[in-house]
């Protein structure tokens, strides 16, 4: 991976569903902890995936055993890699996971199902700020909620590239496809948001720094001759 690049992977939890048992063994005991808060297994399943996912992807960066990757959460329970100067973020939502990676700075991926378009309209006020209600209203339903789920991954994308969380509401700024989103609250830096071209099976947006180059991937696991998955 170029340094100026950022590495994005989704994968459905269907294609891996048969590696439950192993997907659960690369996991470290504070990521077994957050599974078992979970209430559903759905939610345990997805989250065990994930997290696996993120290690192997992480172990192949650092060419170390996923399980060594120095994978640790902060505060505000961001992903944090102590070694490779690799930056991370990771989400998951209705069956796909998305994985980002990079050595060029801060990055935030959020990824949602096409399906949660029609929650959002009830939410819209404190998605959407002054601009972009004007922006929503020109538009006729569905295009209404796929545009406000839009903003959704975007501004979810540029809270985790910030490394703020939910201390920021998502009405206090615009993010606009491909804008650089500049603002005291989230940090010194402006930050990139961009849509990621996921197909129909998902909406996803990555931010990061300027002009930071995507090489986003659907990933299915590679069976070895043992019948394991890496």
């Amino acid at each position: 991976m170029r340094p100026e690049c950022a590495a994005v992977a989704l994968l459905r939890m269907a294609d891996w569903a048969p590696w439950q048992a192993q997907a659960a063994a690369l996991l470290d005991p504070p990521e077994i902890a957050r599974v078992r808060r979970r209430r559903l297994a759905a939610d345990r399943d997805m989250l065990t995936f994930a997290y696996a996912a993120h290690r192997l992807l992480l172990g192949r960066m650092l060419s170390c055993d996923p399980l060594d990757v120095p994978l640790r959460r902060d505060p505000r329970g961001c992903p944090r890699v102590g070694a490779g100067g690799i930056c991370t973020s990771l989400s998951h939502a209705d069956g796909v996971i998305a994985l980002a990676v990079t050595r060029a700075g801060p990055v935030g991926v959020d990824v949602e199902s096409p399906d949660r378009a029609a929650e959002l309209p009830e939410i819209a006020d404190r998605v959407c700020h002054a601009g972009e209600k004007a922006l929503l209203r020109g538009l006729d339903e569905p295009a209404r909620a796929l545009a406000l789920l839009g903003m959704w991954v975007r501004k979810e994308a540029v809270l985790k590239a910030a490394g703020v969380g939910l201390a920021v509401e998502m009405d206090t700024f615009a993010a606009p496809s491909g804008a650089l989103v500049s603002s005291s609250t989230l940090g010194p830096h402006p930050i990139q948001v961009r849509m990621l071209e996921a197909g129909a099976a998902c909406m996803a947006a990555l931010a990061g720094p300027r002009d930071l180059a995507i090489d986003c991937r659907w990933l299915r696991p590679r069976v070895d001759a043992s019948g394991g998955w890496k």
